[in-house]
């Protein structure tokens, strides 16, 4: 039987090969995060190809925009929980501008979830009416339906724009900074992280430092989707000027 991704995985193990030699299977399954012989089922077809499986491959193997789709186009359908990544048009995002909303889409991951109203409220600790408010925002922009008494996605995540000026993306970020203050005031130590750093920059670094992040941002997303999610955190970094530019 062929196995697409299988043949795929052996052609990026050959092509590295080509330039190391010495880099063995056991080499390539530490660079994608994932066992040995895990990653051998999946190369094998005994294992069907998950998104979180696809992420780690593509984000391991810093595959291009090509490659990235071909192995997401292989992952196998019933391992399929939503449609792919929906961007936000510029209006939806001026309607989800508040971090409640987020909050509420991520909050139906975790196993413990309830479609009460009563209990949202109380695990995002916002009035009922807030979260009445959203629920229905969310249903009718579509990204959440009623699977008989029970909410349920229908996307598997929101983008947005990038490097683009947008107002209703500078809201956003207003709103997760502020939940952040607040956060940070009543929240002890064991529980969140914050930190910063000051430092001379070289502004034609901007570019890779954005890689960075942008990198740094997925592999943590891939280690929280380990194991059984129970609460609903949010990563907020920010990286700007301190100084005037000189006219």
């Amino acid at each position: 039987m062929s196995n697409p991704f299988g043949n795929f995985l052996k052609s990026k193990l050959d092509e590295i090969q080509k330039r190391n030699p010495r880099f063995s299977f056991r080499s390539l399954a530490k660079k994608v995060s994932i066992s040995p012989g895990c990653l051998n089922e999946l190369m094998h077809g005994k294992r069907p190809l998950s998104e979180f499986y696809a992420s780690k491959i593509v984000l391991g193997l810093e595959l291009g925009v090509e490659e990235r789709n071909q192995v997401y186009a292989m992952i196998a359908t019933r391992s399929r929980k939503f449609n792919v990544q929906k961007r936000l048009t510029e209006q939806q995002l001026e309607l989800l501008s508040s971090w409640e909303h987020f909050a509420i889409l991520n909050l139906m991951r975790i196993p413990q979830f309830q479609s009460s109203e009563k209990w949202i409220s109380q695990r995002l600790g916002i009035p009922v009416e807030k979260v009445q408010h959203s629920l229905d925002l969310l249903m009718n922009l579509g990204f959440i339906k009623m699977h008989g008494n029970t909410f349920v996605r229908t996307v598997a995540s929101l983008g947005t724009t990038s490097d683009i000026p947008s107002h209703a993306l500078v809201q956003a970020h207003v709103s997760d900074m502020n939940k952040a203050i607040e956060v940070l005031k009543v929240t002890t130590p064991d529980r969140r992280d914050y930190s910063a750093i000051t430092l001379a920059f070289n502004p034609e670094k901007m570019t890779e430092v954005k890689a960075l992040i942008k990198k740094f941002r997925q592999r943590l997303s891939l280690l929280a989707e380990e194991g059984e999610p129970s609460e609903v955190y949010n990563l907020n970094i920010q990286f700007f000027p301190l100084t005037v530019p000189v006219k």
